[in-house]
């Protein structure tokens, strides 16, 4: 399907033209400013006499400073966002770096790195136009956040809740800066270094009034590169203490213009059955590629049911299962405390070296977030994860992660 996303000069008009409320509690009562600081160590073990270096292990700490105003009162509200970001370098080297942790060029690995961004947001009648740097979570486009700093975008986004069940977003997207950058870049598709101009998307979410069936469709287009619609259902039902989760969804991508990457054929479907019970959490996924290409994504910014920390499980012909077990030790007065353990398998995959490759990848972690005291929000997560492939490098990894964020304003 080939449909035009909304044009931004008509949103900017909604935004004008439509009733307006002046409910905004005020530009500096709702002003917020926090510092995020973020420790992570990231170690990678190859295995196999295809890996191309033995390890990589890096050490670094991160700072994320946010800021975010209130709206001026009025028709139109208008406020600023900030957002910097900042890296150190703690323990690296030449024949360990290239973890995705800080910058790695031909001089080493740097010993720090930043940036500095904000947005203007305008806010109206259920409505908000946003430009500048952002970080986004849309079902086609997902800021990657799996190293010390959250990947970025640079563009305009406006949404728009006409009705109490439907949500509408468009977007155009000029420049991402990725998680160990300091400059804005080119938008690119995962897996190819052909650039574009702009990324441009259009969606909508709808949902019953009670919440158990939601609906989304979502359009995408990388300019003369690729274009992808998602269709999504989701339905939910409570079971006595116990609620029942199923999501779906039907990606379709091919070609755009002048189909700069060549011609594109993927299209990519999942169901996910989740169980939740007293603190318990049960998922079963199923995931299929098919056509003749891998699944077709922005640069590091995939968003599949398994796209997780180290694989995508999305390679041509793929077929992937994964089973995930989830607890919260609230349930057993021990609030903070949470463990996950996942599994995915892949197989029936199309490379160029041969059909029929298949992976594997187990997950495991444990998180605690402090509730009270002095250290209270303080938090530490230790994620282990065992990759196997017979068509690219395997991996046992290491990741820990101490976070603590500091309330500024």
């Amino acid at each position: 399907m080939r449909h035009p996303c909304l044009p931004l000069g008509l949103s900017v008009a909604c935004l004008g033209l439509s009733p307006c409320t002046s409910s905004a509690a005020g530009f500096a009562d709702d002003t917020r400013l926090t510092l995020n600081t973020r420790n992570m160590y990231f170690s990678r073990d190859y295995k196999g006499s295809d890996a191309k270096v033995a390890k990589r292990a890096e050490w670094a700490q991160g700072f994320i400073l946010q800021g975010s105003t209130g709206y001026t009162p009025g028709p139109i509200g208008v406020g600023f966002e900030l957002l910097g970001q900042f890296g150190i370098k703690l323990d690296s080297g030449r024949g360990r770096a290239g973890t995705g942790l800080i910058p790695n060029n031909d001089s080493g690995p740097a010993d720090d790195f930043g940036r500095l961004g904000g947005a203007i947001k305008l806010r109206g009648w259920r409505s908000e136009l946003k430009y500048g740097e952002q970080t986004l979570n849309l079902p086609i486009l997902r800021s990657n956040d799996g190293r010390l700093l959250p990947q970025t975008q640079i563009g305009t986004t406006f949404s728009v809740a006409p009705l109490d069940a439907l949500t509408v977003q468009a977007g155009r997207i000029d420049t991402f800066s990725g998680r160990d950058s300091t400059n804005q870049e080119k938008l690119h598709m995962h897996g190819s270094s052909v650039t574009a101009e702009h990324f441009d998307y259009l969606g909508s979410e709808w949902q019953s009034a009670d919440k158990r069936v939601q609906l989304g469709y979502w359009h995408a287009a990388l300019k003369d590169v690729y274009q992808q619609d998602l269709y999504r259902f989701a339905y939910q039902q409570h079971w006595g203490n116990a609620l029942l989760r199923l999501d779906s969804g039907l990606y379709v991508s091919a070609e755009q213009g002048q189909a700069k990457a060549g011609q594109l054929d993927n299209q990519a479907a999942y169901l996910g059955l989740r169980w939740n019970q007293a603190g318990h959490a049960v998922l079963l996924g199923y995931q299929r590629q098919f056509g003749d290409d891998d699944f077709v994504a922005l640069q590091d910014s995939g968003t599949l049911m398994t796209n997780h920390a180290n694989n995508i499980f999305a390679y041509a012909r793929e077929r992937s299962w994964q089973l995930r077990y989830d607890y919260d030790f609230a349930a057993k007065g021990i609030p903070g405390l949470g463990v996950m353990t996942r599994y995915i398998h892949g197989s029936h995959v199309q490379r160029r070296n041969g059909d029929g490759g298949h992976e594997w990848e187990r997950d495991v972690s444990v998180r605690y977030v402090v509730q009270s005291g002095p250290w209270r929000d303080l938090g530490v997560a230790l994620n282990l994860s065992t990759l196997r492939s017979t068509f690219q490098s395997s991996f046992d990894e290491v990741r820990l992660n101490v976070t603590y964020p500091l309330t500024l304003l």
